[in-house]
């Protein structure tokens, strides 16, 4: 079946189009901008040089995907913006290409990302990630899988969010936030496991406790950080999500988001 283009779109020659690709009015794709099947994009959307978009995508009216990033140092090199498949980006959403630091910026697959959203230049999203309106995020963050994210919230540059967690709505984030983390409060902390989250995505009781009893001594007992990872690598060696966790924190470079009462 044949793609549906909007005769006041403009296309620049070196575009990919898949099947039955649809683009609204007044919409500008540039060169070397590939679109995958089924996609479709808005009216007045702009899908910027070097910028791949997976199969059944959809971008609403007036976003702007894959332009150039807010960046001092960006030099006109060549970058990307890749999109997964299935990410559904509402009205006025901005994604920035890449810098020369990674060379790209990357959303993953099944991502919802809604109206008045800004993800800077080389930011990393996961699959399944909701972020609601007007978020603000710095380049350089890296986002987990399944992350839920509210409305209204700013994130540092090179912050990372870990797989599973729920970020509250108004947040402003300035510190790696652990996986499996529910946020809350004022200032911001890690108030519980993302409970509800968990047992949505079919996690066990048994599972659940375990996190649990990880975020215990990782952040209740008042032990070191090295002591903590010492103790959770003994007592939980071959667990997965436990492992998660260790992970991320040996990783993390901002310093760790710490748990607080609600």
């Amino acid at each position: 079946m044949k793609s549906n283009i909007h005769p006041t779109a403009i296309i620049e020659p070196g575009v990919k189009l898949g099947v039955e690709v649809k683009i609204g009015p007044y919409a500008v794709i540039e060169d070397d901008v590939e679109i995958g099947d089924r996609c479709e994009i808005g009216p007045h959307a702009v899908i910027g040089e070097g910028t791949s978009i997976g199969e059944e995508s959809r971008i609403f009216c007036g976003a702007a995907v894959g332009l150039i990033p807010q960046d001092k140092k960006f030099a006109s090199e060549k970058t990307h913006t890749i999109i997964g498949k299935n990410t559904l980006i509402r009205e006025y959403v901005t994604i920035n290409r890449g810098s020369a630091a990674s060379g790209a910026t990357r959303i993953g697959d099944d991502c919802w990302i809604m109206a008045y959203c800004h993800i800077a230049h080389d930011c990393e999203i996961g699959n399944d990630v909701t972020i609601s309106n007007s978020l603000a995020m710095a380049g350089h963050v890296i986002v987990g899988n399944h992350v839920t994210i509210g409305g209204v919230c700013s994130f540092h540059q090179f912050t990372r969010i870990g797989d599973h967690a729920f970020i509250q709505a108004t947040s402003y984030i300035t510190q790696d936030v652990a996986p499996f983390a529910l946020t809350g409060a004022d200032p911001v902390r890690i108030v519980d496991i993302n409970k509800i989250g968990l047992e949505r995505r079919g996690f066990s009781e048994e599972r659940r406790r375990a996190i649990r009893r990880a975020y215990k001594i990782l952040f209740r007992e008042n032990r070191t950080l090295d002591d903590a990872l010492t103790l959770l690598q003994k007592d939980f060696a071959g667990n997965d999500d436990i492992t998660l966790i260790t992970d991320f924190v040996k990783g993390s470079n901002r310093g760790l988001m710490r748990m607080g009462d609600r």
